[in-house]
């Protein structure tokens, strides 16, 4: 509020130089703050307040990720990084004749509570039984497994699941795989066609190509197979075009978004701070297949920007009704490009360029 007043009050040229002296002080303090950690941790407690909210939302996943396990409104990422903790087990070779014994108790117990909140899908749910049913099969005989079978039995027991088909989700041999027929250089070229697309025609994007690229992406990899993001998918264009100018970068384009993607990570995933940066490199992973499934259906996409800016976060938070610990990483507009459109060349580096080989 006092900056609108004081460029309202004050001539453009003592803004200006108000700025510049600003930006050269931001500099020097943040140079001399990189020298020491605890200089460091005063610049950003006292000085900036840059990072404030990356550490509230951090705080409150913590808070949530716990609430969750005493079984207040549950949600699926212990059982599933836990069952894919059994799943590596399983797979080892040589396979230990007794693993998991940490937490394999931990397991059964919150693969109840799930149940009983109803919160997992029929994939989890078959996932979970299909896994831990071959640990029981194949690992050795203990007081803690035994304990551990018990509960899991009584659990199979009580509920509709021991009379229902068994799905097999277990880990299964690699040559046994459906094998992709596609080619180094198909796949090459499906990666050199894609590019950018700002422009795109006023024709809407079928629900049924957005949600069938959507499943494609959500097969990528995630840390612990926790897959901590939600993809929230405008689309009609009217709203698309208003959340597509929320961030910065858009201005020019945005009027003709078709269709836009908000992709959000979820921190409540992980119960410690040196997680917290999971949440970029999963969403990374999916994205990128999403955009190569979207260009096999000849949509075209482009990924936007979400600087971390104060006001740009409480709007979007707004229109989606986010939680604290729930962090927009990035926007994606997506359409059926206009033939006509330019698309930036946007010169890649080579190998040569980025790898450093070490023998």
């Amino acid at each position: 509020m006092i900056k609108v007043i004081l460029k309202n009050l004050l001539p453009s040229y003592v803004v200006s130089r108000l700025q510049s002296l600003k930006e050269r002080a931001d500099i020097q303090i943040s140079i001399t703050a990189s020298k020491y950690r605890w200089a460091a941790v005063i610049y950003y407690c006292v000085y900036s307040s840059d990072f404030r909210r990356e550490m509230h939302s951090v705080l409150q996943g913590r808070r949530r990720y716990y609430e969750s396990l005493t079984g207040e409104n549950p949600n699926s990422y212990l059982l599933r990084r836990n069952i894919h903790r059994l799943e590596k087990g399983l797979s080892m070779q040589p396979r230990r004749a007794v693993f998991a014994e940490g937490y394999i108790i931990e397991t059964i117990d919150f693969f109840q509570i799930c149940l009983e909140a109803e919160c997992l899908s029929e994939q989890e749910v078959n996932w979970a039984r299909s896994v831990i049913s071959e640990y029981f099969l194949v690992v050795k005989t203990t007081d803690i497994n035994d304990q551990a079978k018990s509960a899991y039995r009584k659990l199979m027991d009580a509920s509709s699941l021991a009379t229902e088909g068994h799905y097999k989700c277990a880990p299964y041999t690699y040559s046994s795989r459906d094998q992709a027929k596609i080619t180094f250089q198909g796949f090459r070229k499906l990666c050199e066609s894609r590019c950018s697309v700002r422009w795109f025609e006023d024709k809407l994007v079928p629900k049924d190509l957005i949600d069938a690229a959507i499943d494609v992406a959500a097969m990528a990899p995630s840390a612990c197979n926790r897959q901590p993001f939600k993809f929230y998918v405008f689309d009609s264009p009217e709203r698309a075009r208003e959340i597509g100018s929320i961030p910065m970068g858009t201005v020019g384009f945005s009027q003709n978004f078709q269709t836009i993607i908000v992709v959000v990570g979820d921190l409540s995933a992980y119960p410690f701070e040196k997680d917290r940066h999971l949440i970029y490199i999963d969403t990374g992973l999916a994205v990128m297949q999403l955009q190569l499934a979207l260009e096999t259906q000849g949509l075209g996409s482009c990924t936007i920007n979400w600087p971390d800016i104060e006001r740009h976060e409480r709007r979007m938070a707004k229109e989606l009704d986010l939680h604290g610990y729930q962090r927009p990483v990035l926007l994606l507009a997506v359409g059926y490009p206009k033939k006509d459109c330019l698309v930036p060349y946007s010169a890649k580096k080579n190998s040569a360029d980025i790898i450093d080989r070490f023998k």
